[in-house]
Parts: structure tokens; C-alpha cells; sequence
């Protein structure tokens, strides 16, 4: 963990614990997985609009997620 998520991390109040406890369904994975891949695929946009070349590998990313995704 970075020293700038770890800042974040603490300063929202839950304790390391909680974290372990959490257990999702499988819809709910799903709809986890759906939102992060729409969150990459809004970042290569992006950046594709900034670095052509970094929006491509982002974009690549995004790829290797959906297909992990379509995997599982």
C-alpha cells in the first residue's frame, strides 16, 4: 500500500479486520467486476485523449480484465 492510500485507508475510520470479513454473492461480484471495467475503460478514454500511446495501454488492461472476467 502506498503511503497516500495508507493515509486514505486509516482516515476512513475501519479497522484492517472488517476488510477480511467481507464476502460477496456472485451477482454482486459481478456487478463489482462491470463497475471496474466501465472505471478502466472511462480511463483509457481519457487518457487516449491525453497519450494516444498510454491510452492504449490502458486500454490493454482493460482487455486483459474483461477477458479474466468472461473467464471466470
Amino acid at each position: 500500500m502506498s503511503a497516500e492510500s495508507t493515509v486514505l485507508y486509516e482516515g476512513s475510520g475501519q479497522s484492517k479486520a472488517n476488510w477480511e470479513d467481507i464476502s460477496l454473492t456472485p451477482s454482486e461480484m459481478c456487478r463489482l467486476i462491470a463497475i471496474c471495467i466501465d472505471l478502466i475503460d472511462l480511463c483509457a478514454n481519457v487518457t487516449g485523449k491525453i497519450d494516444p500511446a498510454l491510452g492504449s495501454i490502458v486500454a490493454y488492461a482493460r482487455d486483459e480484465a474483461l477477458s479474466g472476467a468472461l473467464k471466470n
